[in-house]
């Protein structure tokens, strides 16, 4: 478990002791005061001020050992959609990247086409938390810095699917949850925006991750059984996607998930498991009506479990890209 930096401790006690301080200066003062009230609603004022600030160095010095701390463990929480998505009628045919027909899918819901220049990189692929590990671990830690292990691979293996079938992708490598786990988003939103300056024809952005489950939370058995499904005979990882109901476009990313989600469950069905509603949390999802959080496999999978899935999420993506493309 990591601890709590001296630092923030220190600020939280200097802090304390500016209260106090301003506590007795506005004490004497009311005490002198020919407005007393005046001087208590100062008081009151000042001390919810300082009050917040306290809060907000406790919670930039709260770290974490890992997302089954963070946001995992009270998956008891979460709201998961996963029933059959309905009101999708009206299909429509997308063609590879040859321009044959590949795979009969629903016209897109709720969800505006786009215009790109496919000649410029138009998808981002990211990892807030890079270091996301599979089995075989290594000295029982769920992480690690070798690219060739943990979910940097994955998102190689997605992009690479996805330029196959001539799509323009940069692939970030950054490991944004290094040193400090706990201002991972913060740090990935960076690269996005420096990303997005660079070019601005980027309209698609995914942040691959890996799930994880905690071998004692009370839903272990029910995740162990979802951990993994078969396609064509091979045992594949499975994935899940993740929405942050504080995003400003939480509808607009929640449209375009379950539009994933329909298309994974027609060309794959049971490879997707879901998409998770977290109680709280923006994820960065709001950088665009277009960006997803996928959870690629999890600490029950292996690499190449993991690997096999983003081979089939990249021809997934793929469908569902050709299918919002407006000149399609």
């Amino acid at each position: 478990m990591r601890r709590r930096s001296n630092k923030g401790t220190y600020l939280i006690i200097a802090l304390i002791c500016l209260i106090l301080l301003n506590i007795g200066s506005m004490t004497i003062f009311l005490a002198r005061s020919s407005q007393p009230l005046l001087v208590f609603k100062e008081l009151i004022l000042e001390v919810f001020s300082l009050s917040r600030d306290i809060r907000a160095v406790e919670d930039e010095g709260k770290e974490v050992d890992s997302e089954l701390e963070q946001h995992k463990i009270d998956r008891e929480k979460d709201l998961i959609i996963n029933e059959p998505l309905e009101n999708y009628e009206n299909l429509i045919i997308v063609k590879d990247s040859s321009g044959k027909d590949t795979v009969d899918i629903p016209e897109p819901l709720d969800i505006n086409k786009v215009k790109i220049d496919k000649t410029k990189p138009y998808v981002f692929i990211y990892h807030t938390h890079a270091t996301e590990g599979y089995k075989p671990f290594e000295d029982d830690s769920y992480y690690t810095t070798d690219n060739n292990k943990n979910v940097v691979k994955i998102g190689e293996s997605l992009a690479k699917v996805l330029e196959a079938n001539g799509h323009k992708v940069e692939h970030s490598r950054v490991h944004h949850d290094r040193p400090s786990y706990n201002k991972s988003y913060s740090r990935s939103l960076k690269t996005i925006q420096d990303a997005k300056a660079r070019e601005n024809n980027l309209t698609f952005f995914f942040d691959i991750h890996r799930d994880g489950v905690d071998e004692n939370a009370s839903y272990y058995e029910s995740f162990l059984e979802t951990a993994r499904t078969k396609v064509h005979g091979k045992d594949v990882a499975t994935f899940s996607l993740v929405v942050g109901p504080d995003a400003p476009n939480f509808e607009q990313v929640l449209n375009f998930a379950k539009f994933i989600k329909l298309v994974a469950d027609i060309m794959y069905p049971d490879l997707c498991t879901g998409i998770i509603v977290k109680p709280y949390g923006k994820y960065n999802l709001y950088i665009s009506d277009y960006a997803a959080l996928i959870e690629i496999g999890s600490n029950l999978n292996t690499v190449d479990e993991a690997i096999e899935c983003a081979k089939l999420v990249g021809e997934i993506l793929d469908t569902v890209i050709r299918s919002l493309d407006n000149d399609l």
